[in-house]
């Protein structure tokens, strides 16, 4: 089911293969923005949620459908990526970083099922790599539909644009959260050092807070004195940001890349909504 549909009156169907194709894919949809890659500006972004009957927790292929009647994703495009949204990951530093030892640096935290596979993507601006888990059934779907897909964990678009907006940013300690339906992410930043990531599943926005405030303890940071940005499935109106705002220094929300234009279309929604698919592309440069 379309959730929605914002289309940009340049966009051009039969020009796509000068554009780049992002995705997102996770329990809560499956999103995809274009890129015009001359112009550097987007002129589509689209959501299709799932039905209320899809079980998308036993069906990783919930979407299928989906691109058997979506046109623009029959199409071929100049790149293309996805971003695989899961709470399981592991980091591991560029150093320490060996492709033979995949399945051993993932047994350190995480477990695997058979039916999955490790994969691994170079978080450039953090000197790290992300670990993560694909259904391989997912794999070798996306890749039938585009042979050259470039594949990431969400926390590599996260952190990467992150990373890049404080090359000339605050010395002191920032945290970042980024909410999708069920899940969300949360950095921190020191001056230009990643410092923590991590990601949780919560089902009420009681765990949500627990979750963030408990990483402000064990990090003993200040609540009042760090700043905190929000991005994702929340709004000014949510039950989680007015109470976040009792405990912490009034929370901002995340802006969009100044280094790409967008479609006014895009203005119908929160600009931070959909900052981590848009700001997928820099990882596959």
């Amino acid at each position: 089911m379309v959730e929605f549909e914002y289309l940009d009156e340049t966009l051009d169907i039969n020009a796509t293969t000068s554009y780049h194709l992002s995705i997102q894919a996770s329990p809560d949809g499956l999103s995809f923005s274009l890129l015009d890659t001359q112009r550097n500006k987007y002129v589509s972004l689209k959501n299709y949620a799932p039905s209320e009957k899809t079980e998308t927790g036993t069906d990783p292929l919930w979407f299928k459908p989906v691109f058997k009647s979506d046109e623009f994703l029959k199409k071929e495009y100049k790149s293309v990526a996805l971003v695989w949204v899961t709470p399981t990951s592991t980091l591991v530093p560029d150093p320490l970083f060996k492709k033979d030892n995949l399945k051993d640096y993932f047994a350190f935290n995480q477990d695997i099922l058979e039916s999955e596979e490790i994969l691994f993507s170079k978080i450039q601006r953090a000197d790290a790599w992300s670990l993560y888990p694909v259904p391989s059934m997912v794999v070798r779907f996306f890749r039938e539909q585009f042979p050259a897909l470039h594949i990431f964990h969400q926390s590599v678009p996260f952190i990467n644009s992150l990373l890049q907006i404080q090359r000339n940013g605050s010395s002191g300690n920032q945290i970042f959260v980024h909410l999708y339906g069920n899940l969300f992410d949360i950095v921190v930043i020191h001056g230009k050092s990643l410092k923590l990531y991590n990601s949780f599943s919560y089902k009420h926005v009681n765990d949500l807070l627990y979750f963030v405030l408990y990483i402000f303890d064990q990090l003993k940071l200040p609540p009042k004195g760090t700043p905190v940005t929000l991005s994702g499935k929340i709004t000014r109106q949510s039950s989680f940001y007015e109470n976040l705002k009792r405990y912490v220094k009034k929370p901002v929300f995340q802006k969009l890349d100044t280094a790409f234009t967008y479609s006014y279309t895009f203005g119908k929604l929160p600009e931070h909504a959909y900052v981590n698919l848009l700001n997928l592309y820099p990882c596959v440069l």
